[in-house]
């Protein structure tokens, strides 16, 4: 059980400094009503090569990732990126639940997206899944010229398979694009000076896909980096090291920003001693009374290890916080704070990597501290459930590493993370893609002190290895992935 801070809940296991009940928000009918009733519990995406949760955000019911595997079964041998379909996944594994409107003959449940040279990666799709953007070399797509060498930002439109370069800078990179829901704006970060200003220090740029129209959002003499746009494309958050309402210089401390497109207004969220990373916007509808009257509006996750935040209180190493947007520069901030549950003392450690869904009903992050008692250690995945009255806390993984970021935007139940967590039972061989469904009766989360999660047993990792090659020796590298080595005089 979990709870925000309340007067008349004497025992919180989790809490808001500062907040106040929540109003339960109804789910309207869609998609995501059947497939968190229809999927399994965990579903493994990937083997072979370690893969990583791309830090880039996506929309709807799909997870896109590189990988150097030829997991499509195309003979590729490259890194490309790849989609992985949880609808798909659902059509050609049916379980037993709601019925799937599913075509006759359901498409693969991963697909490849991009095919030939120039090793694309991080990327990002729009919630229609017709939209994918990503970074690439600007010998992608047969690009030639100065812009070779360096990394640029392209979209692909999946129903037409039109390839679009917005970049195709000489003296930098861009990297790390994120579309909006509707795919029709994307944000990234660059080294290159593409609106003029400086060279090799990244800032954040906006990309109007129908105009076309290019903004830049920053223009400091630090690094500002990791954007993360909301829903509609109307807020951008992002951390940097420059002094951007002051001179612009390096001041060497990453804080928080925000940038509001509609009122062309920059602001800052974060001014502490000591670094903050990983904004996410969100919605405020479910938490803005934890906010006050500052509440009004969207609201930023982030995870910081700075200890004098305005009206935080500080805690050891690294911990989860929600700033508002609607309170001006450097406002308030709130701690998601764990307070001891009846019987369990939470040992000491960090929380970091906040993933909030679409409507911010639930917050999925990361947490070493030992939030349930139940002896478990390392990178654990953990969901705060907010619709529930008081709140809930599940925690998903009990065994190996939980490599961060997560994405909880797959749906409502779900969330995409890299584990080294055999969470399928079938063998996981390093960092690997998957998917959990954590609705009632899907996946057994741990939610009471001294409860762990009830996994399935682990099988061996080199069974997640086989690449049915007869003329390879599959083993597995804990830390790389899989590995095949061709077997000397085999035909």
């Amino acid at each position: 059980m979990v709870a925000l801070l309340l007067p008349t809940h004497p025992m919180p296991h989790w809490r808001l400094a500062g907040a106040v009940p929540l109003a339960s928000l109804a789910l309207t009918a869609s998609v995501a009503d059947a497939l968190h009733q229809n999927s399994p519990g965990a579903v493994r995406v990937t083997h072979g090569v370690a893969v990583p949760q791309p830090v880039t955000h996506s929309w709807g019911f799909q997870v896109p990732f590189s990988s150097t595997e030829d997991l499509a079964h195309t003979g590729n041998s490259s890194r490309q990126i790849f989609l992985f379909g949880l609808f798909d996944y659902d059509c050609q594994n049916p379980t037993p639940g709601p019925a799937l409107s599913c075509p006759a003959v359901p498409p693969p449940a991963v697909t490849q997206v991009t095919t030939g040279p120039g090793n694309p990666d991080n990327p990002s799709i729009g919630g229609a899944g017709n939209v994918i953007t990503f970074d690439a070399d600007g010998a992608y797509a047969g690009g030639t010229g100065p812009g070779v060498g360096h990394r640029q930002i392209f979209l692909k439109d999946l129903s037409t398979s039109q390839v679009t370069r917005v970049t195709d800078a000489p003296d930098g990179d861009s990297t790390r694009p994120s579309l909006t829901y509707s795919g029709g704006l994307l944000v990234f970060e660059s080294t290159a000076p593409l609106l003029g200003g400086l060279t090799g220090i990244s800032q954040v740029f906006f990309y109007l896909v129908k105009s076309p129209t290019l903004l830049q959002v920053t223009n400091g003499a630090g690094p500002s980096t990791l954007p993360s746009v909301r829903k509609l494309g109307k807020m951008v958050a992002f951390e940097s090291t420059a002094a951007l309402l002051g001179d612009g210089h390096d001041t060497g401390v990453s804080q928080i920003f925000w940038y509001d497109r509609g009122k062309a207004q920059l602001h800052q969220l974060t001014g502490g001693d000591g670094p903050s990373h990983h904004p996410v916007v969100t919605p405020h509808s479910r938490l803005a009374p934890a906010l006050g009257k500052a509440g009004h509006g969207p609201a930023i996750f982030f995870d910081s290890a700075a200890h004098d935040l305005p009206g935080a209180s500080g805690g050891t190493g690294t911990q989860i916080y929600l700033g508002p947007t609607g309170a001006g520069d450097l406002p308030p901030i709130v701690r998601l704070m764990p307070t001891p549950v009846e019987g369990c003392t939470p040992s000491a450690g960090d929380t970091s990597y906040p993933a909030p869904d679409a409507a911010a009903h639930h917050l999925a992050f990361l947490a070493t501290t030992d939030l349930l008692c139940n002896g478990t250690t390392g990178n654990r995945l953990f969901v705060l459930d907010l619709r529930a009255t008081p709140t809930r806390l599940l925690q998903l993984t009990g065994r190996g590493d939980v490599q961060g970021p997560i994405s909880a935007a797959v749906g409502l139940w779900f969330v995409a993370l890299s584990t080294t967590d055999d969470l399928t039972g079938t063998g996981v061989c390093g960092h690997q893609l998957h998917v959990v469904d954590y609705y009632a009766g899907r996946w057994p989360a741990a939610t009471s002190a001294g409860q762990a999660p009830a996994e399935p047993p682990a099988a061996n990792p080199v069974a997640s290895c086989d690449d049915g090659d007869p003329c390879t020796t599959d083993s597995c590298n804990p830390v790389s992935g899989c590995q095949h080595a061709p077997i000397t005089g085999c035909p």
